[in-house]
């Protein structure tokens, strides 16, 4: 599902790092002449990660079985984007890099953009394109899927598809028409339900395409916060950051990477510089 050029081009956080473990049912390889009797298996279960990943808490300690796992328990996570020294000089803007952080301050993703330099000189931020989010052990977690959708036209829904590798529909997060406030509703993949709601700055609808570059998001469920998305400028890193707070311990998560992929739908909708 990855794409290569954005593999050969993903430049990780430098906690990031592939867990060398040797596999038992790597095949090895001999110069003389041998006899098959066996082929390789074409899928192999996850590598697990380096470490076992502790709460914040400090009150237990789990090995998540996948990779949008080890969002669970987490109070907060803060998204933060890096920046290539070619952008920063040239008027020509690239694939978008991003790290997910925890609140300790540890990369949990390293996220890489996928989309085509056409569409990015076309469309800016309502560009289409495709989000891959990798853990520790350089392993797909999630991907984003967004369609052409042009962020100045209020009119034109916003669609983000949340995947999980090899190809199943963890949700969507669609946009709903309001004239207003910003408001989505983050759906279910299986059942195509909204489960959250999530609501912007009030009286801001109309002008939508141009919120504060800080600003607050709601997300509720059955009328109760559960949730909650700011941008914010970070002084210690000279840089806005997008932080998503999870009110409700009881979040699953897999209701948390819904979250965080309309985190990402709204960092492009509202926060980008470049059109």
């Amino acid at each position: 599902m990855l794409q290569n050029d954005a593999v050969r081009t993903l430049q990780y956080d430098s906690e990031i790092r592939v867990a060398q473990q040797p596999s038992p049912s790597e095949p090895r390889v001999y110069d003389s002449h041998i006899s098959i009797t066996s082929q390789p298996r074409p899928e192999t279960p996850r590598i697990p990660l380096p470490i076992p990943i502790a709460t914040v808490t400090g009150s237990r300690s789990f090995i998540p079985l996948s990779g949008y796992d080890c969002l669970a328990d987490l109070p907060s996570v803060h998204i933060e984007q890096t920046f290539e020294l070619n952008e920063a000089l040239t008027a020509v803007s690239s694939e978008n890099r991003y790290v997910v952080r925890s609140p300790l301050g540890d990369a949990i993703f390293a996220a890489s953009e996928s989309s085509t330099e056409k569409s990015r000189l076309l469309w800016g931020a309502g560009r289409p394109f495709q989000m891959h989010l990798l853990d520790k052990t350089h392993q797909e977690a999630l991907v984003f899927r967004k369609k052409l959708a042009l962020g100045t036209l209020c009119c034109q829904p916003k669609c983000l598809e949340i995947w999980v590798p090899p190809g199943t529909l963890l949700g969507r997060v669609v946009q709903s028409p309001s004239f207003m406030q910003p408001e989505f509703f983050i759906e279910d993949g299986s059942t195509g339900e909204p489960v959250f709601c999530v609501e912007g700055p009030p009286n801001s609808g109309f002008y939508c395409f141009c919120l504060q570059r800080e600003c607050y998001f709601r997300i509720n469920s059955g009328g109760t916060m559960r949730a909650s998305i700011d941008h914010k400028w970070l002084a210690s890193k000279s840089q806005y950051t997008t932080n998503i707070y999870f009110s409700d311990t009881k979040l699953t998560a897999k209701e948390r990477a819904l979250i965080l992929g309309s985190a990402f739908l709204l960092e492009y909708l509202y926060f980008q510089t470049r059109f």
